[in-house]
């Protein structure tokens, strides 16, 4: 599917870093807003349509990884964080803040485009596929594939776009495990590298404790080397 022109946001207040993500983007067709701190990236936010942000973890007036949290809560706009090779704390943060995808420092353009292209193909996908049976229900957890919306009992999960994918593939086949290489590519990842399973056992650490509830519920389990499994337990067991 075709994504030129999308709108991509760059946050970064190193000069020549922006200056290199400009020309990538351009090359690729894309158009871009720059911000060189994270008060200028949530102002150009609120003026423009973005399609993508691109974010680096480290901003002169706070932290990267604050304003994707502060995103999140708004909007599921694609976010991609810039981070130091390695920073893996920082890029564990991103992801259970909401990041949709990381490129660790030093990288090249080449590199940077493809991982743009391939998130904002997701993000067009989704936003036009016709939804068909949007209710999904395994045990006391019902999702809304309309809404993108998660329940628990009468709770709401405030599942990120990432989380709400995972947690859909585990209700559709409660109690069977779904392979590794199937949740990480739903993430974005593929294959299983040692970056694709970082960031499925990131977004699974979360979803456990959001899906954590006294007296039962559901849980999510793991077999080794295999994948993932929603595991529907009755009430007081």
């Amino acid at each position: 599917m075709n994504t030129e022109g999308a709108l991509v946001l760059v946050v970064d207040d190193e000069a020549r870093m922006v200056s290199m993500l400009q020309l990538a983007l351009d090359a690729a067709g894309h158009r871009t807003l720059t911000a060189t701190s994270a008060d200028a990236a949530w102002r150009a936010l609120a003026s423009a349509p973005v399609d993508l942000v691109l974010l680096d973890v480290m901003l002169s007036d706070g932290s990267g990884v604050d304003l994707c949290r502060r995103i999140r809560e708004t909007s599921d706009v694609p976010v991609i964080l810039l981070t130091a090779l390695s920073d893996t704390v920082d890029r564990v943060w991103g992801l259970e803040a909401g990041a949709d995808d990381y490129i660790a420092k030093p990288f090249s353009p080449r590199e940077l485009v493809l991982r743009v292209g391939a998130i904002l193909r997701r993000s067009t996908e989704r936003a036009r596929r016709p939804v068909v049976h949007t209710r999904r229900a395994a045990g006391n957890v019902v999702l809304d594939a309309a809404l993108s919306l998660g329940r628990l009992g009468d709770r709401d999960l405030h599942l990120t776009p990432t989380e709400f994918k995972l947690l859909c593939l585990l209700a559709e086949r409660p109690g069977r495990t779904v392979p590794l290489d199937v949740l990480a590519n739903a993430m974005g990842h593929e294959g299983e590298g040692w970056g694709a399973r970082a960031a499925l056992r990131t977004a699974v650490y979360r979803l456990r404790g959001k899906l954590e509830e006294p007296g039962g519920g559901v849980e999510i389990e793991s077999e080794h080397g295999r994948g993932y499994r929603l595991v529907i337990r009755e009430p007081g067991r």
